[in-house]
């Protein structure tokens, strides 16, 4: 009797885990690197679809091509770059930008960080305690500087350049995300000491952490659309003002 052959698909999702912990385990930074650039991109894309912002935008930046149309009398040529203007048509800029921040920023930054918790815990025995004062400076030093760093990327990426409103979006809005944080990253980090072998902790960390980002990253969107909504309906209020004024 033959035994049982396990599906195709379920042998090529272990042979690609497979080859991925041990390009990580040759290559950590690298990898860690272009995973977070990769997760980044599409985690981008997901919150301005979900969110309405792409919609939202898309359907503005066609009225204000047809208007430039028609009061030009021929094309609008905004972009003079035309390689630009074909990559941005498939390809927002700041899907773009976020891949950059979690290539070039969060990526590195958080294998540096979680290096040095590691190397300082890996003197004292592993125990309760440990595991505990472990879970303590994750949730209370490492996680603060990531969202923050975050919280501050994505208001460079959404528009806003002056270092007070960045400073005040941090205020505002880091303890909302450590409280969530707070409630989800605990139990995931239990989970992770208690059931799974480190060397599968940095994929599982990544997908929590996907998941996590999408959905605060969506929120911020929508934040974002509401508030554009509301200025651009002001904006056509004070022009038909002005416009019976002048008449």
């Amino acid at each position: 009797m033959s035994a049982v052959s396990k599906p195709r698909s379920s042998n090529i999702a272990f042979s690609l885990l497979t080859l991925y912990l041990s390009v990580l385990a040759r290559h950590p930074l690298i990898v860690k690197a272009c995973t977070s650039g990769a997760l980044n991109f599409i985690q981008e894309e997901l919150a301005q679809r979900i969110s309405g912002l792409r919609a939202y935008e898309n359907a503005k930046r066609r009225l204000r091509a047809a208007s430039n149309v028609n009061a030009a009398g021929g094309e609008d040529n905004n972009t003079s770059n035309p390689l630009l203007r074909a990559l941005f048509k498939v390809i927002d800029k700041r899907v773009l930008q976020m891949s950059l921040y979690g290539l070039l920023v969060a990526g590195p930054l958080n294998h540096f960080l979680y290096n040095i918790l590691f190397r300082v815990f890996a003197r004292f025995p592993k125990n309760k305690k440990t595991t505990f004062a472990q879970l303590l400076a994750q949730n209370l030093v490492i996680s603060p500087i990531l969202n923050s760093i975050f919280i501050s990327a994505m208001a460079v990426i959404n528009g806003t350049r002056s270092p007070r409103d960045i400073a005040h979006l941090i205020r505002t809005r880091l303890l909302g995300m450590m409280k969530v944080s707070w409630v989800v990253f605990p139990s995931v980090q239990l989970i992770a000491n208690k059931f799974l072998p480190p060397l599968v902790w940095v994929p599982f960390f990544n997908l929590v952490a996907f998941t996590f980002g999408t959905y605060m990253n969506t929120l911020n969107k929508t934040r974002l659309l509401r508030q554009k909504v509301m200025d651009d309906k002001k904006e056509e209020e004070e022009e038909e003002e002005k416009g019976q004024t002048d008449q």
